[in-house]
């Protein structure tokens, strides 16, 4: 069963949690490897012991499971910062630099529309630079 885990950034860090809420369980690190790999650690730590416990495990976690990184676009624009500069990204979403670093900054929260043109940004990018190799 597949679980949806939400990473953010965070001051510093990316942060990693489960998406649906049923268990409280968070994770941080400087590098998504880093918090990928620590957030499936605490999962199963945290869930090995609610069984023996007795607490309710909730039922994707009951089974075996795999998680399904899905990033926020704090988190997107966060790590992007290493290999693809801002004024490349708005130019290719039409979104202003500013209004991307606000997003990046968490002084604003774009709207799933806004979400898209990122992500689509991102992605048409990729696809322009993988064409010189």
């Amino acid at each position: 069963m597949k679980v949806e885990i939400v990473i953010d950034w965070v001051p510093n860090n990316f942060a990693a949690a489960p998406a649906s809420g049923d268990i409280a369980c968070v994770a941080t690190g400087g590098s998504l490897d880093e918090v990928e790999r620590k957030i499936i650690e605490a999962l199963r730590f945290h869930i090995d012991g609610m069984k023996e416990s007795g607490d309710r495990v909730p039922k994707e976690y009951l089974s075996e499971w795999e998680p399904e990184f899905s990033f926020t676009t704090r988190a997107q624009l966060k790590y992007l910062d290493g290999f693809i500069s801002r004024k490349a990204l708005a130019r290719e979403t039409g979104i202003a630099e500013q209004q991307l670093s606000h997003y990046a900054n968490g002084q604003r929260h774009p709207r799933p529309a806004m979400q898209n043109r990122i992500t689509s940004g991102i992605r048409s990018l990729m696809n322009r630079m993988s064409m010189i190799l």
